[in-house]
């Protein structure tokens, strides 16, 4: 997220206001940030063409798969 677009602490506070965490704690609230930062860095991966479609993340696991069955077994 760099220089493109910033998320304001105004908008992550006020997102964090209004999410209900399982457990009602700080450690509930800090996952919800952590959630909510890991979102907003996907969106701008998105953005910037930094995805994979299904099917490559597919054929990569398959490769993955492949590999490791080999290796173990």
């Amino acid at each position: 997220m760099n220089n493109k677009e910033e998320v304001s602490i105004e908008k992550i506070n006020e997102l964090l206001k209004k999410s209900e965490t399982d457990d009602g704690t700080f450690y509930g609230a800090l996952y919800d940030l952590y959630l909510l930062i890991g979102i907003a860095k996907g969106i701008d991966d998105i953005k910037n063409g930094r995805g994979i479609t299904l099917e490559e993340l597919h054929k990569e696991m398959e490769e993955l798969y492949e590999s490791t069955s080999r290796r173990f077994g």
